[in-house]
């Protein structure tokens, strides 16, 4: 069956940090905030070596982005391991 997509998904914050990535995830559900994480291996090439990290991104229904805020407001993150994308 093909997917609908109705452009209701946006993206909203990506880190690096595993223990930053669960923070986000149970604000969100605290807050009843519908989220998805998309998870992108990037690697890098260093002096002949390969690095690869996983980067979490997190879409969000675009009609709760005040929702999301208003979850991510309430913890205590640190600010360079999140990059905002709106």
């Amino acid at each position: 069956m093909t997917e609908k997509n109705h452009g209701r998904g946006i993206a909203f914050v990506e880190t690096y940090d595993e223990g930053i990535k669960s923070t986000i995830e149970k604000a969100f559900l605290n807050h009843g905030v519908s989220y998805l994480i998309k998870v992108d291996k990037v690697r890098d090439v260093k002096k002949g070596l390969f690095e690869s990290k996983k980067k979490f991104s997190f879409y969000i229904n675009r009609y709760q982005q005040d929702e999301a805020r208003a979850a991510m407001q309430g913890k205590s993150m640190d600010e360079d391991k999140i990059m905002y994308l709106i």
